[in-house]
């Protein structure tokens, strides 16, 4: 896959799926304490950790050969 297009899918994808929480659990809610803005922290933290290991075999391929590569050098 051209490299350029797999940084934007996973771009593409990791922004959907934040948006996608936020609208889901607080489209309704005023993040007007502490306790609710560490909560959407977590809740995006979470969502990047599913994100990232959704593209974690493509990106390894990409990166992972050439981290190889490199320290053979």
């Amino acid at each position: 896959m051209d490299e350029n297009k797999l940084y934007e899918n996973v771009g593409n994808y990791t922004k959907y799926k934040v948006v996608e929480i936020l609208i889901s659990k607080y489209k309704d809610v005023t993040l007007d304490n502490l306790n609710l803005i560490e909560q959407l922290a977590d809740d995006i933290m979470d969502t990047l950790s599913i994100c990232g290991m959704k593209y974690y075999q493509e990106l390894n391929g990409e990166f992972g050969d050439k981290q190889k590569n490199n320290s053979m050098d």
